[in-house]
């Protein structure tokens, strides 16, 4: 099985628009410690999926300067801003 988890905003590996949500645990940009990291962190997220066997349902990317975040879905899911809740959620295609 897989998962896809397309991301807005960002290029390939670490490139991205510096105000899109796409930092999720690659190379030297790691979430900071007091957030949950499984949800925040990828490689983390599928060391879950593999040892525990819950794949994940969605990664939470943050801007590269901490600022904001957006939780990306899991295929065929897209993430949407909830105006009444102000937060990102999933919704289906």
């Amino acid at each position: 099985l897989y998962r896809l988890f397309l991301i807005p905003g960002m290029a390939h590996c670490i490139h991205g628009t510096p105000d899109a949500a796409w930092s999720f645990g690659q190379l030297a940009l790691q979430p900071p410690l007091e957030r949950n990291v499984t949800k925040s962190h990828a490689l983390l997220a599928l060391v879950d999926w593999v040892e525990g066997g819950q794949g994940p349902e969605t990664i939470t990317g943050t801007t590269t300067d901490g600022s904001g975040e957006r939780v990306h879905c899991r295929y065929p899911r897209e993430s949407v801003w909830d105006k009444k809740e102000e937060k990102w959620g999933c919704s289906e295609v």
